[in-house]
């Protein structure tokens, strides 16, 4: 009885062996693993096919069992050649593409990993932004519900003007005329007019003789009767509808030479309803020279003149004013 158990315990270790040697072989072959296959494609056709520098065929081919492991790959087509190293493993078919346009060959598998994470990238981007439009939809609906907060506007007031002053800023100031030299001979007049009472405005200028300018740059007559003028013509209307005919002409009358009195003399007609006067300027320095003319006041230089209502004028004064600019 104690021989036979022997032998059956015997029996069984050997029998544990055998199971041990056959499970390490399996593993072993299982490690090892199997060949795997190459699909090698191109981008332009006829591309010749190369696994470590040896020719395989032509693309589009596929290569079967090949051992794994590191492989260098070229393709050739005319004088282009593309290659790369590659990593095959055991059981694996690798999909490769040549592609000439890159100078380069792509693992097909990697190439689809890259745009499927650009597209998750891109869907993950357009969710974002979708959610963030949600937010700011709702974001508006929820201010909408909000009660409209009424501004308050506190109106400020202008400072009321009396009736004198609106009445010197209608009637004071009738017209102011400026006069500059231009070019070598010309001259340029421009004229203002308080929009409030003067109508029917119209003007015009004239320019006679042969002028000429010096090297002193004294403006002076060649030859002809030399002159510049200005003529202008409109209507008044005072506060309370009377109305003033005006004709006015400035009028520079240019000597051939320098003379006691200067290179020209200055003069202006003034016709008030059809009742003209003739004013020579005499003034010294270039001084603003002063003619009362009816209810009118006139002040000019050889630049400018400006004509304004007298009794408004003596108003202002009378007050301690300031007579204002126009």
């Amino acid at each position: 009885m104690l021989i036979q158990g022997e032998l059956m315990r015997m029996r069984g270790l050997v029998i544990a062996l055998v199971l041990l040697v056959l499970s390490a072989g399996l593993a072993v072959a299982q490690e090892k693993g199997g060949p795997g296959n190459i699909d090698v494609r191109s981008s332009l056709v006829g591309g010749r096919v190369y696994i470590d520098h040896e020719y395989k065929g032509d693309a589009d081919i596929f290569i079967e069992d090949v051992n794994p492991g590191e492989h260098f790959i070229t393709v050739r087509q005319g004088g282009q050649t593309v290659s790369g190293q590659f990593t095959l493993k055991s059981n694996e078919t690798m999909m490769l593409e040549a592609r000439f346009e890159e100078s380069r060959i792509v693992d097909l598998r990697d190439i689809a990993r890259e745009e499927a994470a650009k597209r998750a990238e891109a869907e993950r981007k357009a969710e974002a932004e979708r959610k963030k439009k949600e937010d700011v939809s709702q974001t508006k609906t929820e201010e909408k519900k909000k009660p409209e907060q009424k501004k308050i506007v506190v109106a400020v007031p202008k400072p009321q003007k009396s009736s004198g002053d609106e009445r010197r800023d209608a009637y004071l100031s009738i017209i102011r005329v400026n006069v500059e030299d231009v070019g070598a001979t010309d001259m340029k007049v421009t004229p203002k007019t308080n929009a409030k009472s003067v109508t029917n405005f119209n003007d015009s200028k004239n320019i006679g003789g042969k002028l000429f300018r010096s090297k002193q740059n004294f403006l002076l007559c060649e030859s002809g009767s030399c002159y510049r003028d200005w003529n202008g013509r409109f209507f008044y209307i005072d506060e309370n509808g009377k109305r003033d005919a005006f004709l006015i002409r400035w009028k520079e009358t240019v000597f051939t030479g320098v003379t006691p009195a200067g290179t020209s003399k200055l003069e202006m007609d003034v016709c008030l309803n059809g009742d003209c006067k003739r004013l020579a300027y005499t003034a010294e320095g270039g001084a603003a020279a002063q003619n009362t003319i009816d209810r009118y006041l006139l002040s000019w230089t050889k630049t400018a003149f400006i004509i304004r209502r007298a009794d408004l004028v003596k108003e202002i004064n009378d007050a301690g004013g300031k007579v204002p600019e126009f």
